[in-house]
């Protein structure tokens, strides 16, 4: 009884609406060779030069609220070229309604644990900040349909490391 109470509060606080859009799609992935941190590509040190703002938007899962910290593990498959597929209907969106709309109530809503906002952060930059929600009544943000935010690397091809 508390599930459909907690489902019918969240869909009251979330005005949904169904579009086409796009899912990260990886076309082209980086390995690292060693654990390396968010700056480490933002730099090139790991291989690879990206901006961090790119990194987290093509791999939502990677925490950068400490750019520094070496979290991003050797072997780790990182997208570095998206296609972004507007036939590939994996994202839908979802209307800050007002006020009293939680960080807690949009995680669960996207299928994350509260401690997993910065997905949705990565996701829908300069939209969403969980830190200040209440003053997004109005924002529209995007969550994966089927609550899978790693990237795609089906068809993805491996680019080799590149001097800097």
């Amino acid at each position: 009884m508390k599930s459909v109470f907690f489902a019918f509060a969240v869909a009251a606080l979330l005005i949904i609406a169904q579009v086409s859009a796009y899912s990260v799609i990886c076309e082209e992935h980086f390995i690292p060779q060693k654990d390396v941190s968010c700056n480490d590509f933002g730099t090139g040190k790991a291989g690879y030069l990206l901006r961090i703002k790119d990194l987290i938007i093509m791999n939502p899962l990677i925490n950068c609220s400490n750019t520094n910290k070496k979290i991003i593990k050797k072997g780790t498959k990182i997208c570095v070229l998206p296609n972004f597929d507007v036939e590939n209907d994996t994202i839908k969106k979802a209307k800050i309604s007002n006020s009293k709309v939680t960080c807690k109530d949009v995680t669960n809503y996207a299928g994350l644990k509260e401690n997993q906002a910065y997905i949705l952060e990565n996701m829908n930059k300069n939209i969403l900040v969980c830190s200040n929600i209440q003053n997004q009544a109005g924002n529209v943000i995007e969550v994966c349909k089927d609550k899978n935010y790693n990237p795609d690397f089906s068809n993805s091809k491996i680019v080799y490391e590149t001097n800097y």
